[in-house]
């Protein structure tokens, strides 16, 4: 059962999801509907590689292009598909309750289909021009995205896991084929054996999950399966992307890097800036707005340990310096920008593993530094975090001043 998401809920349906503490799916549906063309790109990636294998060219020699596109379509497939799949999941299991969705799983759905679109725009340059290498932008393989951990697990969750790993392993499967018949050079076949072994181990765990799960499956039971159809999936993400460009078998592994940055001055201290944590593109911007000078001294004003906040943002700073990180842009090359609330923070684009505040991201991931002090005179506390995305462009601005200054329209 699917949904546009464009009717507009009963409500009976608006009070059955609010009992069940379900969420609105708008902005779920309007990502599967922007990533749905995605199915379209890996149909024409399969003829693509199909051809390239009829010709008798193996996958290590085709131009680059070739080979990014081939990855970064199966990655937009790979992610579209799981969070279609949790999204009619959950509508066949309770339809009173179409175009809501339980938080865990539109957490999760979001994780999944938030980049599908960078991936479909990495496609698109791949198939258009034959010189682009999508492993010098970010990363390879890049890891699925982070599970949302739910204790327990919705059994809607299974259901979708199971079919959209049935999926994978289909197209996984017609890959290996095109793998195989286009040849291998003698100097790589220890690394065809690597991909062959990793396509049995992902195929193995897929049909032990598979012949373990029953609708009527106890607790214990259902873990196990969940665990199992996590490592096949994770398992055929990662072959999609070594059979589209296996030379990266060949590398070693890239650890996340922990970045240090240089000591940034505290407040009171010889060389502190406020508007260090500020996007340096609009920093100028903001310095000139009154309202915006307020809330940043309120900032720093309730931040009961400016050290730790100076010190994240110093890992971030050495981050980039370094090249994990850049700014966030979206498909057309623009930059997405900043946060809308003070203290105003860049989004980032991850290009590489890496380590920041003790949180590991992961290539693809768009973040921010989230800092606040807007809830301390009421009681709350003091805000400081990294916040992952996807984001998207808004005119919405909130000043988050605790002493007051609200929020506006830009």
């Amino acid at each position: 059962m699917t949904t546009t998401g464009e009717e507009r809920p009963t409500l009976m349906t608006r009070l059955a999801a609010m009992l069940r503490g379900e969420v609105a799916a708008t902005t779920i549906e309007a990502y599967r509907r922007a990533g749905a063309w995605a199915y379209g790109e890996m149909a024409a990636a399969d003829a693509a590689r199909a051809e390239t294998a009829a010709s008798g060219a193996d996958l290590w020699s085709i131009p680059v292009g070739r080979s990014s596109q081939l990855l970064c379509t199966w990655n937009a497939f790979a992610l579209q598909t799981l969070g279609d799949a949790l999204v009619e999941a959950d509508y066949r299991a309770d339809p009173r309750t179409v175009g809501y969705l339980p938080e865990v799983t539109a957490e999760q759905t979001a994780a999944f289909l938030g980049q599908v679109e960078s991936w479909l725009a990495a496609a698109r340059r791949g198939a258009a021009d034959p010189g682009f290498d999508i492993s010098t932008q970010v990363a390879l393989p890049a890891p699925l995205p982070e599970w949302v951990e739910a204790e327990p697990c919705p059994r809607a969750h299974l259901d979708a896991m199971l079919a959209a790993a049935r999926a994978m392993r289909a197209r996984a499967e017609a890959a290996i084929a095109d793998f195989q018949r286009g040849g291998t050079p003698a100097e790589r076949e220890k690394t065809a054996g690597k991909l062959a072994g990793l396509a049995a181990d992902a195929g193995a765990v897929l049909s032990y999950a598979e012949s373990l799960w029953s609708p009527t499956a106890d607790q214990q039971i259902h873990e196990r399966v969940e665990n199992s159809l996590r490592r096949a999936i994770d398992g055929y993400y990662t072959l999609g992307q070594l059979l589209a460009m296996p030379a990266l078998a060949e590398r070693p592994t890239p650890d996340g890097l922990h970045p240090t940055g240089v000591n940034l001055p505290l407040p009171r201290q010889a060389g502190f800036d406020p508007w260090c944590l500020t996007d340096q593109a609009t920093r100028a911007k903001w310095q000139q707005d009154p309202a915006a000078r307020r809330a940043i001294d309120s900032l720093w004003r309730y931040d009961p340990d400016p050290a730790t906040t100076l010190a994240i943002q110093s890992q971030i700073d050495g981050a980039v310096a370094a090249g994990a990180i850049v700014p966030g842009r979206m498909p057309d090359g623009s930059k997405i920008g900043h946060y809308f609330c003070c203290p105003w923070s860049s989004v980032y684009l991850v290009r590489g593993p890496v380590v920041i505040d003790g949180v590991m991201l992961r290539p693809m991931q768009q973040f921010t530094f989230d800092v606040s002090a807007e809830e301390v005179l009421e009681g709350g506390e003091f805000e400081r975090r990294l916040l992952i995305g996807p984001f998207h462009k808004t005119s919405k601005v909130d000043y988050c001043d605790p002493a007051g200054g609200g929020h506006d329209d830009d």
